[in-house]
């Protein structure tokens, strides 16, 4: 019911209700992480989630900024509020909040201008903009670099983003998956899974600056690719390249054209368990059919999503003895290793 008189003794930077192992949650919160795609923030405040911390992201002429979904005058869910005059109105008490998070204006004082204590302002986090998404980290300085996506970084080349979606499952489990060859003819009989008959073939991984890369040859059972090439199925090259901790671009090369597609995927955390999705293409057409192609990635997540969902543990175990591994799951041995190699996740709860 009550905080302690002396809270100041008792405060904790994990969010009440953590659902994440502090360790882990220290760590991940030093990455940048997609939140929203630029166009759906406009002329109201956005609601989203993020490592179980809820955020405001809101848009003035300054640009865009994310901020803990708190007015910190008494506790108010300040996305619920709406924006007057380029500033963020709480619903509350009407209190005013610019770009930076200060607050301007105090209704229920006369002339408050110059009574404002600089105390009273938003907890802003870094953000910025790529891709057509607004990234966030929590922790002042990102220890690592944002994704870079050949194609998508093309202005030239017209952008497909697929509508977001949440999955009841860890981000890892997603990004494992969405990294994972073998299971395609098992899975993704509708969309593009080749035959059960066929075995994946032996590939490397290899280890690059940001994260893991690997090339794959595969037989597609459908031709889902408009670059005037006959067929009802279909040899492709798939080039995978992963930036740690979850995005990943598909550079997919059909045979026999000089055609390319290149399909991004991007995970927010929202909690250990839940995730926001972030999808978008290009292909080097350069005007991408949006309607064929939104399509076809839903098609193909409805078909991942149950599976990703209903797998258990539910966490993604990073001790590789638990699980049993064959050899098309070198890229999903890579991406343990590094997680915990690299930056430390997984590490043993003190007892």
């Amino acid at each position: 019911m009550f905080l302690p008189a002396d809270h100041s003794k008792t405060r904790d930077e994990l969010p009440r209700g953590c659902t994440f192992s502090p360790s882990d949650w220290h760590i991940l919160a030093s990455f940048w992480h997609p939140v929203a795609f630029v166009h759906d923030i406009a002329d109201k405040p956005v609601r989203a989630r993020l490592l179980d911390v809820d955020l405001v992201i809101y848009k003035t002429s300054a640009g865009i900024t994310v901020a803990r979904d708190l007015c910190p005058h008494r506790g108010t869910r300040i996305s619920a509020g709406w924006m007057v005059d380029d500033q963020i109105v709480c619903p509350m008490h009407g209190l005013h909040f610019a770009h930076g998070g200060a607050c301007s204006k105090i209704p229920s004082i006369a002339n408050s201008e110059g009574r404002i204590p600089p105390k009273l302002k938003l907890e802003t986090y870094a953000s910025t903009e790529r891709y057509g998404i607004i990234w966030a980290c929590l922790k002042g300085n990102p220890i690592w670099q944002l994704p870079d996506w050949e194609g998508i970084s093309n202005p030239d080349l017209k952008k497909v983003y697929v509508p977001n979606g949440t999955w009841y499952a860890a981000a890892s489990r997603h990004v494992e998956n969405f990294n994972d060859v073998a299971h395609f003819p098992w899975v993704h009989t509708q969309s593009f899974g080749g035959s059960t008959a066929d075995p994946i073939p032996p590939y490397d991984v290899e280890q690059t600056d940001y994260g893991l890369r690997f090339d794959l040859p595969y037989h597609e059972g459908f031709n889902r690719f408009d670059d005037g090439v006959a067929g009802n199925e279909r040899d492709v090259v798939y080039t995978y390249e992963l930036t740690y901790p979850f995005s990943t671009i598909i550079k997919i090369a059909p045979q026999g054209s000089d055609y390319v597609v290149y399909f991004a995927d991007t995970v927010c955390p929202v909690s250990a368990r839940e995730t926001r999705i972030f999808q978008l293409m290009t292909d080097t057409s350069g005007n991408p059919d949006a309607d064929y192609w939104i399509k076809d990635a839903l098609l193909i997540n409805d078909e991942d999503k149950p599976m990703v969902e209903e797998q258990h543990p539910e966490e993604l175990p990073l001790d590789l003895s638990e699980e049993i591994h064959v050899p098309s799951d070198r890229m999903s041995l890579e991406y343990r290793r590094g997680l915990i190699k690299r930056f430390g996740l997984g590490a043993p709860i003190a007892s």
